[in-house]
């Protein structure tokens, strides 16, 4: 039941972000706003809406509200490169905050990095567009985690294999499916340009 359940809030959870997808396609397209400038815009409002969302996610992983400051603050302390776990029976869960600075700012940088490509990919193209490069991620990813060189990674099962076969299938049949109709003598439909 509770898998179901969180399945569902993951799949909801995709319709903001398809509809804020066409929406800044159709705007961008009228109004010539930087993507630099766009992404600030969304950062600070995706900041103030996490602040009351936080209440629930606190709940959802088993934290009482009223640690919701404390746990900030070791956060904040944990970014200075300053413990706030220490001593405990298994030396594993203490916190290792020497190198959090780096690493916490190396994933900001990717995915301020990543933001704008997308808000680009958006202006330059269309959302069709950024949802194909988004399902390609997800066959490259499966791919990268096999890497040897990779912390913990897996090799690829043959389910896996079915799965990137049908994936990239599914993307070719999408953006060529018109022309190979056509070619094939199977009629209409859309054009393969205009995507």
């Amino acid at each position: 039941g509770g898998q179901l359940l969180w399945s569902g809030v993951m799949m909801l959870s995709c319709l903001p972000m398809a509809l804020s997808s066409v929406y800044k396609e159709s705007t961008m397209a009228d109004v010539n706003m930087d993507a630099v400038l766009l992404n600030g815009y969304i950062a600070v409002w995706q900041f103030l809406a996490c602040l009351p969302s936080a209440i629930p996610a606190a709940l959802a992983q088993g934290m009482a509200v009223e640690d919701i400051p404390a746990n900030t603050i070791n956060g904040f302390r944990c970014y200075m490169g300053q413990d706030s776990i220490v001593n405990s029976t298994n030396p594993s869960l203490d916190d290792h905050c020497a190198s959090s600075r780096v690493d916490v700012n190396v994933y900001l940088g990717f995915n301020v990095m990543y933001n704008i490509l997308m808000i680009l990919i958006l202006k330059y193209g269309s959302a069709n567009i950024m949802f194909m490069a988004l399902t390609l991620m997800v066959p490259m990813g499966n791919v990268a985690f096999s890497l040897p060189w990779v912390p913990g990674h897996q090799d690829l099962t043959p389910f896996d294999y079915s799965g990137l076969f049908v994936i990239l299938g599914g993307l070719v049949t999408y953006r060529f499916g018109g022309s190979l109709a056509r070619l094939c003598g199977l009629g209409g439909g859309q054009r393969d340009d205009d995507l």
